[in-house]
């Protein structure tokens, strides 16, 4: 959880696109570095595709036992962020939208174990407006 509220407190303010109803069932950003990270079907079996916009690199999840797809939100003195996260073995992706009192951060977040190994923040301003009570995934903590 501080490896998580140091950045929330550094971040600069980009944020996920999301469809403005609360009922979104696809969430997308172009990240920084170009790639696009989309989640689709939010409601029913989340599917997390990361790529660029005519070739997806990586979709998850694979449908093997160690892929799985999870939910949560933490709470921060200054602020609130939430999460949804897919596992592919010892790696884990984290799509992360979260403000607070000076700051908002809103991206992608990989580890690899416990460690964090790319952070990407989203190109263009606005929300990740989606209720995590629509989101079909159980809730767990993310691997910090």
């Amino acid at each position: 959880m501080k490896k998580l509220i140091g950045a929330f407190a550094l971040a600069a303010p980009m944020a996920l696109l999301a469809t403005p109803s609360a009922q979104a069932e696809t969430i997308s950003c172009v990240l920084e570095n170009n790639k696009v990270v989309t989640v689709s079907n939010l409601s029913s079996n989340p599917t997390y595709t990361y790529g660029t916009a005519g070739k997806q690199e990586l979709v998850l999840p694979t449908g093997r036992a160690n892929s799985r797809v999870y939910k949560g939100s933490e709470g921060f003195a200054s602020g609130e962020g939430q999460y949804l996260a897919f596992t592919n073995g010892n790696y884990t992706y984290a799509i992360y939208d979260g403000a607070g009192r000076g700051w908002e951060l809103h991206g992608l977040r990989v580890y690899k174990g416990s460690a964090v190994i790319m952070e990407k923040q989203c190109k263009t301003f606005g929300a990740l407006n989606v209720d995590l009570s629509s989101i079909n995934a159980p809730e767990d903590d993310l691997p910090y």
